[in-house]
């Protein structure tokens, strides 16, 4: 039996990265159709972090599943960024006032929805005192996949067009802020080993909530690396830029601050995305990497404390070490994170919850 799936989503074309790598990955896998133009009229009505929960939910007659990614419950914010975040939402069409707070309003939702799906293990644990049908999901990075990562192990040298050597780092515009407590560290080793660095990002982007202001992303770089700021290159996102750099790059590098709870809770997409590319890569010790890095024996690239000199340093110095990270982390990806792995997943949830409303 076809089970006719309602979905509030991120952008009504699925083309945002929270659509089309999750439900939408799933919907195209199994050759249906979301019903996003009137989701409620649907066996089962799925809610991305862009829905107003309280609207959909007081209106579904059918059970309601939250695809939820990121880690709002693990943030614990103070009262006033949480009403003001509320607020904003609230305009935006998110929210509501009446709820006074973001997370109070989350924290409703998750309780009166059927189940959640959340992105990681550790999200899983902070959502389950609220529900307990909890499925945890990632990312299908499938669309990363090209010919050139599909002949891995290769020589990147093959496809750089000069003798420069590159770190990569990709991400949305406001993320870049976490660059700033390894900035000393990055900005050194750019200018003292004449490397250059791609960011794959935005021009612009807001400044205040994701909706308000404006920052110039190439002003913005020129203040965090004062010294090395001319060897980096803004490239404007997408799938082919993504493909095409990180094919051009030496290893990618994932700085998370560690005094932002709301980004410390994130899952691996990033770092599986990373991988995915065919890209050794060094990261911040959050709880998601830290885990996924012991599993796939890179804990070794996960960077503990504040010196990312040295582990800059090691990367660009130890080709053979870069290699075996290479390996190990394709082979995690085929053994956990192929697109099969990820249908399933999804599958699971659906159906779970469908026959759970059947009997």
């Amino acid at each position: 039996m076809l089970i006719r799936v309602g979905y509030v989503p991120y952008s009504q074309d699925l083309q945002h990265p929270a659509d089309r790598r999750r439900l939408a990955a799933w919907a195209k896998d199994k050759k249906c159709e979301l019903n996003t133009s009137n989701p409620l009229d649907s066996d089962i009505l799925v809610l991305s972090n862009e829905a107003n929960f309280g609207y959909w939910l007081k209106r579904a007659k059918q059970p309601v599943i939250l695809d939820l990614v990121d880690g709002y419950l693990g943030e614990n914010p103070n009262l006033i960024r949480d009403v003001l975040r509320n607020i904003v939402r609230s305009f935006r069409g998110t929210s509501s006032l009446r709820w006074l707070t973001y997370t109070r309003h989350l924290r409703t939702a998750c309780r009166q929805s059927t189940a959640i799906i959340v992105a990681s293990p550790e999200q899983r644990e902070l959502v389950k005192k609220f529900n307990p049908n909890v499925f945890v999901i990632l990312d299908d990075h499938s669309e990363l996949i090209s010919e050139i990562e599909s002949s891995f192990p290769f020589d990147n040298s093959s496809v750089q067009q000069s003798q420069n050597r590159y770190v990569f780092w990709e991400g949305f515009g406001y993320t870049l802020k976490h660059f700033k407590f390894i900035a000393k560290d990055l900005d050194r080793f750019l200018d003292e080993y004449n490397w250059g660095m791609y960011l794959v990002t935005v021009e612009k982007f807001p400044r205040w909530g994701g909706y308000l202001g404006e920052i110039v992303t190439k002003e913005l770089v020129a203040d965090i690396f004062p010294r090395s700021s001319k060897l980096i290159q803004i490239i404007p996102w997408s799938i082919e830029n993504l493909k095409n750099f990180s094919a051009k790059s030496e290893f990618a590098v994932i700085p998370i601050s560690a005094s932002d709870k709301f980004a410390a809770m994130k899952s691996e997409n990033k770092l599986l995305s990373m991988w995915q590319l065919g890209l050794p890569t060094i990261f911040s010790d959050i709880p998601s990497y830290n885990r996924v890095a012991i599993a796939a024996k890179q804990d070794g690239a996960c960077v503990k404390g504040a010196n990312w000199f040295q582990y800059l340093q090691r990367m660009a110095n130890s080709t053979r070490v870069n290699e075996g990270m290479k390996r190990e982390s394709m082979k995690y990806i085929s053994d956990t994170h192929l697109h099969a792995h990820l249908v399933d997943k999804w599958d699971e949830a659906i159906n779970t919850v469908f026959k759970g409303n059947r009997t």
